[in-house]
Parts: structure tokens; sequence; C-alpha cells
């Protein structure tokens, strides 16, 4: 019996720790955006996306960067120009109703969009890439056209 009660008390302490450090999301969907304690990663978990306040700081960013590198480099940030309270706990990163990719606060007001329409679901791939993607799987936008001073060796450079 005590056994049974031990097992029991490491269980859920198992399980308080795994709820601690968050989920990981393998997409994004218009039924499941991204929110705070959730990370999207592909499952070669290389690069991940995800808030992070950078040295605890009172603003709050999404970003993707690579999880083995300490301190973390950003390859890309969403909200760079518009970062949102660190303590707004209810942000998301979602897929609108009108299919368009976007950082919403709190209060669900928008404060960064990738600017596109008829967004199926965002992956984010093996390189690094975070990509929108259309009903039939067409790339509506990356974030590799996006990058910030960091650049990753599948990143093609140019200027519009």
């Amino acid at each position: 019996m005590q056994l049974g009660s031990v097992t029991l008390f490491f269980l859920f302490i198992f399980i308080l720790l795994l709820s601690q450090y968050g989920a990981e999301v393998y997409n994004i969907t218009p039924s499941h955006p991204l929110s705070e304690g959730e990370t999207l990663v592909f499952p070669g978990l290389i690069f991940e996306l995800g808030f992070f306040s950078p040295n605890s700081s009172a603003n709050k960013y999404v970003g993707l960067c690579h999880k083995s590198i300490y301190p973390r480099k950003y390859v890309w940030v969403a909200n760079r120009d518009s970062p949102l309270a660190a303590t707004d706990t209810l942000a998301s990163l979602r897929i609108g109703s009108s299919g368009s990719l976007e950082l919403v606060d709190g209060k669900q007001i928008s404060v960064w969009s990738a600017n596109i329409y008829n967004c199926s679901f965002a992956v984010l791939l093996d390189n690094g890439n975070f990509v929108a993607k259309g009903v039939m799987g067409a790339d509506l936008w990356e974030s590799f056209n996006n990058p910030s001073d960091l650049l990753l060796p599948s990143m093609l450079l140019g200027y519009d």
C-alpha cells in the first residue's frame, strides 16, 4: 500500500514539473493558437518559437530561436517594434477569422500581423523557417523573408 502512495506522489510531482515548463506544439491552426507557456517546435527539436522577455524586462515578445544556443539569439521576432507587457498572460499568436496570422494581446487587439489572408495553418520547419500556409499547402508568408540581425544558412538575401 505504501509503494502505491510513493508512486502516486512521484507521478504528481512529474506532472507538476511538466506543466511548469509548458507544452510543445507542432503547428498553429485556427482552433489552436500559440499561447503563453507553449512553444512551437519542429519534431527535430532544433528551433522553437515562443513568448520571451529578454533579461527579465517589462516587455514580452514572440520570437524564434535555436534551442541549444545560450544566451538565446533570436532569428526572428514578430513584435520587435510593438512589445507586449510582460504581465500579459493572455496574448496569443493565432490565425484570425479572416485567415490572418496575427499576434494579439490579452484584450484581443492585434499588435502584429503577417498581412496575409486565407492562412490554414502555420508550422516551424526543421531549418528554422516559420511558414504560414494556405488551404492547398502553398506558402503565404515565411519568417526567412523577414529576418532579424541573425541569419541562418538557408536564408536568401535580397531587397524589394
